[in-house]
Order: C-alpha cells, then structure tokens, then sequence
C-alpha cells in the first residue's frame, strides 16, 4: 500500500498575492511613462490613456479567468483545453516576455538606483543583479513575497507623495497637452505609437497563476488582490502623465531632434563629407550635453526626475533607491516564473526531462541557468530602453491574447454571453497589436520566432527521443512486469492501531528504532518521504509517480523488507511539497498520529539555515496531544 501526494498548501492571501502583482504590473510605470513622453512628447497623455482603458479591461477579463481556473490560469493552463500545441506556444512566448522583464527590470533598476550611464557600466551592474538574483535562487527565496510585500508598500507610500507634490503642477501640464484632436500623425502612426507604451499590460499573467496556491474562495482572493493594484495603476498613470508635461525643460526630444535635422541637411547637401560648412552647421545642431542628459532621465527614470523636481533632490534619492528595489523584485519574480514554466513543460514531456533536476533546495538547477543566462545575453546584445521595450511587449501580448482568445473559443467555459463577447474583443485588439509588433519590429520578430523555435525543438526531442531510446535497446512490446509491492497489504493493516509518523529521508539507524518502537507499541508505522520542490508550478498539482525518484524507491524497499521481517505493518507515505515542515505537519494532523518520530539532521549549520530547520519548525507547530521523539 503506497500512498502518494502532491502537496501545495493554499495559503496565499491578496495582501501577498497583490504586492507580487504589483512587483511586475506597477513595476511598468517606471518605464511606460518616460518611453510615452520619449516618442510622442505632449500628446503622450492620450496614449497613456488608452494604454490605461485596455489595461482596465484585461485587469477585469483575468478576474473571470481566475474565477473559472481557480488551481491556475495562466496561458498554459488555459490554452491546453483548446489545444496543447497552442498552450506550448502560448507559454514559450510567455517565457519570451520573463527573458525581457528580467532584462528592462534591472537595466531600469540601475538607472533608479543612480548608476553612472557611462560606457557599459548599467548593463554590466543590470547583468550582475540578474546573476545575482540568480544565486539567490539556487537556494530558493523564502522570503520572497514578504519581501515584495515591504517594497510594495514603500513604493506606494513614495508614489502617493510624489502624486500630492505634482497636484499643483497638473494645470500646468494640462496647458500643455495637446488636444485629443491635435495629436500629430496619421492613424498609422498614432496605431504605432499606441503600440510603443502597451508593454503597461506586463505581469497581469503572473496572477492567473497564483491561483493554485491562493487561499479559499479563490475568486474573491483574486479580484481583492487584482483590483487595488489595476485602479493604482491606472488612475496614477493617468495623474503622473499629466505632471510628468509640466516638467522644466522637458517639452522636446534633443536626440531625435537632432537626428532628424542632421538627416534633413545631409540630403540637401549630397557633397557633405567635403563641405567644411555643412559640417560646421551639423555640429552647431547638436544639443548639449546637458539637454541630452535631461531627455535620457526623462525617458530612462522619469518617476525620479518628477520626484527631484516637485518634491526635493534628497527625497529623489531616496525614491531611486526604493523604486530600483522594486524593479530588482520584479526580475526575482520573472526569474522564479521562467523556471516554474521550464519544470512544469518538463513535467508534462512538453521539454526535456533534465529541467526537472533538484538541487538540495530542491530547485530545478538546470531550469535556472536558461532563467538567468537569458536576461544576462539579452543586455550584452540590446542595452537601450527602446528596443528592450519591442522585445518586451511582443512576448506578453501574445501570451495575453492566447489565453483570452482560448478562454473565449472554449465552450465548456462557465462564461456569461457578454463576458465571452467582450473577451473575443480584447483578444482581437491583442492579436492586432502582436501582428503590428511583428511586421514592423524586425528584432522583436526574430526574438520571439527564436524562442518558438528553440522551444519547439526541445519540445520535439522530448517527444523523440524516448521512441528512438526504446527502438535502440529493442524494448519488448509485451507488458512490463508487475512493480514490487512496497509496504503492508490493505487487508492486512489495522489503522484503529496507533500510528507512528516517521519523517525520513533514508537514514537506516532512524529506520530500524521506528520498527522497534512500533513493534513495542504494537502500532502502524508510516514512513513519510518528502520531496522537496521549491518550485511556483502552474496549474493544477501534478500527478505524483514515485517511479521517477529512484532514491525514494530505494529507501521504500529497504524499510519494506525491514517491517516485513520484524512483522510490523508499514504504509510509505510519498510527497512532492514545497514545504517540508507543513508536509509532516498535514499528514500527522490528517493520519492522527500517535508520535511522530524524526532523526537530527547531520547537515551542516550554514545549509539548514538556508534550507530552513525542518525539525524546529515542526516542534512549534505540532499539536500538543502528538508528541514528538527526536532520536539522535
């Protein structure tokens, strides 16, 4: 009798869920609205605005999504019941999108946190927080949502005060805002423009698949932890869009300024290289190097430049340092996210195996190194906010748009008429931004079909090779033999007996004195194995199959054969759960155990303290009727 569970315990509340949210959703501002201003200068309120309608709606449409996938309902997860070829592709372009959030993210971080933009020195101090976010982790962050929650709520708390400082500037900035009539360009270039700011819809994904681990009823979670941060989002967007054009000296774009002219002066004069005075007149072009300085702060941390300019120079210090926490938070979560989808595509045969591999955190080591190697290569290619912006929005639009399209197509989806209806809509609207990011940004393009690409290959070896490794080694067609039977026949156990807990990870000397005190107590020993895997997984837990971990097995057989001749009845209790404390805990409250009996660890004091004490934390936290033995 082999009993084997899944264990992700719901304990996720929307004040957790929401600063998570916010880590990647907010994160955008910092920015969407400096690029707004870059590209399209005083008309950029009306963009920000329309950026803000549709994130509006999104933000609604995965509300009824969490509500109709409470164990998750990310592309991935939705995608799969309209067709997993689509869900493949859906969750490769969602990786694309963590590759460049984990990228944007930390070059944008160093600029808040004051980093010199002198040479290489951002990209290479943006590569060196990924690589060490990296190494964080390798042991896993236990801390992680609480550490969200602090900055969050630093970075609200800083926002609002910069927001009350602007309130006397917005006459200003609304003087000088165009009107909805006197935006400049034709429809064309107004669509275009549109596009540029959208990346504001990253990190709305991240929610849909928390909802595996949220706390009961999950819609209610869910609309209380995705609300407060959409309206936040929204309404002060809105507000610093209007500030952010009362700004002094902020009413032009010296680079493309320049550019423009030089370009305009080359083709009157074809013969330019040999005209001393054309030369002369593109030199006295160029702006100084102070006008440009100003136009990258604006486009690079315009959230610091409104709050050195409307609160005080100290105080904008202060908010780089927060704001650029923030953002280093949000390459946390992306990295965290890029593994969780490598782990879970490998646990389904949709990657390679090899991504399931546990470090003695249990993290999946070889899904990491793509997670960080990635960001680390796109910063040593690209390091400049427009371009990183392209990339970005092409991987999260497409992911969006998949997962609202599929939730619309799919008719066994518990929707209303008019929320079906409206997500066709939004879904539409998306594919017309992803074709318009793929027809005319040809690096967007060629990242985005690379990693399809590449993700397809590795999805067609997974399939491949275990036919091609079974033709090899000629395996037999008839049926495989029956599996050893491990511990005690059903009809053979009594469970009215007292039941012994023991946590073990296979040590023999622990083994062997849980059989001696059961036989004395004349009770039922259970064997519980953990499995630790500190992994965010998507979707519903997985089908738990002991048959992948040797090591388990091994241990299993050993006791099995140990019980069966001291004639003491045994149950093996197998466990894939985060949470190796809160698994024994569960299945001692669960199975009323009579004892629970567990060895000291012999790691050494530096690997429990990042690994976490499992023994202390199930000494305060088991019940006081259970005792617990501790054999040394």
């Amino acid at each position: 009798m082999l009993v084997t569970h899944a264990e992700r315990p719901r304990e996720l509340k929307w004040y957790h869920a929401g600063p998570m949210l916010y880590g990647d959703w907010g994160t955008s501002r910092f920015y969407v609205l400096g690029l707004a201003f870059y590209y399209t200068l005083h008309a950029s309120f009306w963009y920000v605005l329309g950026v803000g309608m549709l994130v509006g709606c999104v933000g609604w449409a995965y509300t009824i999504i969490c509500k109709c996938y409470p164990d998750g309902g990310g592309v991935y997860s939705a995608a799969r019941h309209t067709s997993q070829q689509l869900a493949v592709v859906g969750a490769l372009l969602l990786f694309a999108d963590y590759i460049v959030t984990a990228a944007i993210s930390a070059y944008d971080g160093m600029h808040y946190l004051g980093i010199p933009d002198k040479g290489m020195l951002v990209p290479l101090c943006a590569m060196a927080s990924i690589f060490l976010v990296g190494v964080i982790n390798y042991i896993g962050p236990r801390k992680a949502g609480t550490f969200a929650l602090i900055v969050a709520l630093a970075t609200l708390a800083l926002t609002i005060i910069i927001g009350l400082f602007a309130i006397p500037h917005l006459a200003t900035g609304w003087r000088n805002i165009v009107s909805v009539r006197e935006v400049p360009g034709t429809a064309a270039v107004k669509w275009d423009n549109l596009v540029k700011v959208i990346l504001a819809l990253s990190g709305v994904e991240a929610i849909a698949n928390m909802t595996g681990i949220m706390v009961p009823p999950v819609p209610r979670t869910s609309k209380k932890s995705i609300y407060p941060v959409l309206i936040e989002v929204v309404v002060l967007n809105l507000l610093f869009a209007v500030a952010m054009n009362a700004l002094p000296n902020g009413g032009t774009r010296p680079a493309v300024e320049y550019d423009e002219r030089v370009t305009a002066i080359k083709e009157q004069h074809p013969d330019w290289q040999n005209n001393a005075a054309v030369q002369a007149q593109i030199a006295a072009a160029q702006p100084s190097a102070e006008v440009m300085k100003r136009d990258d702060d604006i486009k690079n941390k315009v959230m610091r430049v409104m709050a050195d300019a409307y609160v005080h120079p100290y105080f904008a210090w202060v908010c780089g340092i927060v704001f650029g926490l923030l953002l280093l938070s949000a390459v946390n979560t992306a990295v965290m996210d890029m593994i969780s989808i490598q782990y879970v595509m490998s646990r389904d045969t949709e990657l390679p195996k090899f991504f399931q591999k546990l470090n003695v955190f249990g993290v999946p080591w070889l899904a990491l190194l793509p997670a960080v190697g990635l960001p680390v290569l796109m910063l040593c290619v690209f390091h400049d906010l427009e371009t990183l912006g392209d990339l970005y929005a092409i991987g999260v639009i497409g992911a969006i748009a998949i997962n609202l399209g599929s939730c619309c197509v799919n008719r066994k989806m518990p929707l209303r008429h008019y929320e079906r209806m409206a997500m066709g809509i939004l879904a539409a609207i998306l594919l017309a931004v992803e074709a318009t990011l793929v027809w005319e940004k040809p690096y967007a393009r060629y990242f985005a079909l690379s990693v399809v690409t590449v993700g397809l290959t590795l999805r067609y070896a997974a399939k491949a090779y275990p036919k091609w490794r079974a033709r090899q080694l000629a395996i037999p067609t008839e049926a495989p033999p029956e599996p050893e039977s491990l511990g005690t026949p059903p009809e053979r156990l009594n469970m009215a007996k007292p039941k012994v807990l023991v946590a073990t990870r296979g040590g023999q000397p622990l083994i062997n004195f849980a059989i001696d005190y059961t036989k004395r107590l004349d009770g039922v020993l259970m064997l519980l194995f953990v499995r630790q895997v500190n992994v965010i997984a998507l979707g519903k837990p997985p089908a738990v199959s002991i048959d992948d971990d040797p090591e388990a097995l091994a241990i299993f057989r050993r006791a099995t054969a140990a019980c069966r001749q001291a004639g003491v009845p045994m149950v093996p209790i197998y466990v894939v759960s985060p949470d190796v404390a809160y698994a024994i805990l569960d299945h001692a409250a669960t199975y009323n155990a009579h004892t629970v009996l567990m060895g000291v660890s012999r790691q050494a004091t530096l690997l429990r303290a990042l690994r976490g004490d499992v023994l202390t934390a199930v000494a305060d936290h088991l019940p006081a009727d259970i005792p617990l033995l501790i054999h040394a």
